[in-house]
């Protein structure tokens, strides 16, 4: 879990959320005679569960380390010329790939 706290958008997709199912409960319980309002509640029911677990899962988001860094070695290829024949050849090589003479 994150301990940073919650950003304001999500504290308010969470009210919002709450006061959609509150609001939608309300409608239900005191016009049960009405079965379009009661239809409509069950929507708005719907969309106030889905924003608030929206704003419950904001807080959630994994956000990277700033301490950690990302470090790359890079090693240089040295490569000698060989004096008799001229062929490139590795910085800790003994002879030459080319000739075989003496570096």
């Amino acid at each position: 879990m994150s301990k940073q706290p919650k950003t304001a958008s999500t504290k308010m997709t969470s009210f919002t959320g709450v006061f959609l199912l509150v609001f939608s409960v309300l409608v239900v319980v005191l016009d049960t005679a009405n079965f379009f309002a009661i239809g409509i509640s069950f929507f708005i029911m719907l969309i106030g569960i889905m924003l608030v677990m929206v704003g419950a899962m904001g807080g959630f988001e994994k956000k990277p380390d700033p301490t950690s860094t990302h470090t790359e070695v890079l090693r240089e290829i040295v490569k000698v010329r060989c004096k008799y024949c001229g062929a490139l050849n590795l910085e800790t090589s003994q002879k030459c790939s080319n000739c075989g003479a003496h570096l």
